[in-house]
């Protein structure tokens, strides 16, 4: 499998785990790789995706800033925004805000009704979500350090 081929392959991946669809990836991929700016239509070619399907992608990674772009007449060309790191610092804090605290509160809740061996299960559940929770607050707190550093350079 060619270099890239296989890069393209894993900036979809990783996109798919960040929310975005297959196509996202493919997409942004292809940008990255670009020596320069392409259209709709270039893009659809490289990819062999419908311009439609290629659109709604590019709007969609224009409204993250992943994507921007610049006017020529009608004619709109595209250029991806390396942002790898961005995307990764923040998954921390969308995983506890999304997922790990709503699912305490929802567990919390069920401990309250629960009896006996239930109770025992959810109180289970419970320590490992708050020891989860602790870890991505300590991974928050390193990557504010660490973004403190960056910004210092």
């Amino acid at each position: 499998m060619g270099k890239s081929k296989r890069f393209v392959e894993i900036v979809a991946q990783l996109m798919s785990r960040w929310g975005y669809t297959h196509t996202d990836g493919v997409i942004y991929a292809h940008l990255l790789l670009s020596e320069r700016p392409l259209t709709i239509s270039e893009l659809a070619e490289a990819t062999r995706l419908s311009r439609s399907s290629v659109s709604v992608s590019l709007s969609r990674l224009t409204r993250d800033y992943l994507v921007t772009y610049r006017k020529e007449g009608k004619t709109k060309y595209f250029s991806a925004v390396p942002a790898f790191l961005e995307k990764f610092l923040q998954q921390p804090r969308d995983i506890l805000d999304r997922e790990v605290r709503p699912l305490k509160e929802i567990v919390g809740r069920l401990m309250e009704t629960a009896g006996g061996e239930e109770k025992a299960r959810f109180e289970t559940i419970l320590t490992d979500l708050s020891a989860l929770e602790c870890v991505l607050e300590k991974i928050i707190e390193l990557e504010e350090k660490e973004s403190e550093c960056i910004d210092a350079r």
